[in-house]
């Protein structure tokens, strides 16, 4: 009998996962777990690494409290990663955050925290473990959003960092090929993350529209995200690289 699911089996892997407190970076450290992984995540909430020390208490799951937006805090992980882990198998850019906000009435200083957060993290996260990731021919995966290459009203500086996630994952998809190293992007749709109720609530008329555009006419689950990821860190994907693979119930070809 063939199973429904793809069952995966990471045992003795190490991968690197950012934003894992909430919503599709828990989703996917629990699948990672489940699958015998090691993982170092990174997240600035000290409730959420309480929570996933609570959740996981294993040698397999190291945790840290900082901030992927600043340098030091990338330099303290990295150090202490490299004190349990010589090569990394596989490095998981998920850490962002959402700004909405009219065009003309965002800051440089708006501008500058969404860019720092969402896309300068992405290039210096991927930049620090480069060498570990070398050793092993690793898979690196980055989070972007359709709202990247659609556009959203109110989302200009987030659609621009989530825009330069895809373009920065085609080049080092070239540029790290002759290393056997893959490098793909993920663009979800509207996802049940920690925001989905407050969204829904806040936002009724924008909340009923997504769910209209949307052709499966529902919000994705985190874990249906969280399973496209093991799925490229996996050797089932050992010929995908320089993808952008949108899982948005459709909204991208409506």
């Amino acid at each position: 009998m063939i199973s429904k699911e793809l069952i995966f089996n990471f045992s003795s892997k190490n991968f690197i996962l950012t934003g894992a407190g909430k919503g599709i970076g828990f989703a996917i450290l629990k699948k990672l777990y489940e699958a015998n992984a090691n993982v170092a995540v990174i997240t600035r909430s000290k409730s959420d690494i309480e929570k996933i020390r609570k959740k996981f208490p294993s040698k397999r799951i190291l945790s840290f409290c900082g901030d992927v937006s600043l340098e030091k805090d990338r330099k303290s992980f990295k150090k202490r990663i490299r004190k349990k882990m010589r090569k990394i198998d596989g490095l998981i850019n998920n850490a962002g955050i959402r700004q909405r906000k009219a065009f003309d009435k965002i800051l440089q200083v708006d501008l500058d925290d969404i860019y720092e957060v969402n896309l300068k993290s992405v290039f210096f996260m991927t930049q620090n473990f480069l060498k570990m990731i070398k050793k092993n021919t690793g898979s690196i995966i980055n989070i972007s959003s359709i709202v990247g290459p659609n556009g959203f009203k109110d989302l200009s500086g987030y659609a621009a960092s989530k825009a330069g996630i895809i373009g920065l994952t085609k080049s080092l998809a070239i540029e790290l090929s002759s290393y056997k190293i893959r490098v793909n992007c993920v663009s979800p749709g509207f996802i049940k993350s920690s925001y989905a109720d407050k969204f829904r609530k806040n936002l009724p008329d924008l909340y009923k529209y997504t769910i209209s555009k949307t052709p499966l006419k529902r919000w994705g689950k985190c874990e249906e995200v969280a399973n496209l990821i093991l799925f490229l860190l996996s050797k089932n994907s050992l010929y995908m690289t320089g993808n952008n693979i949108f899982i948005d119930g459709g909204w991208s070809a409506n």
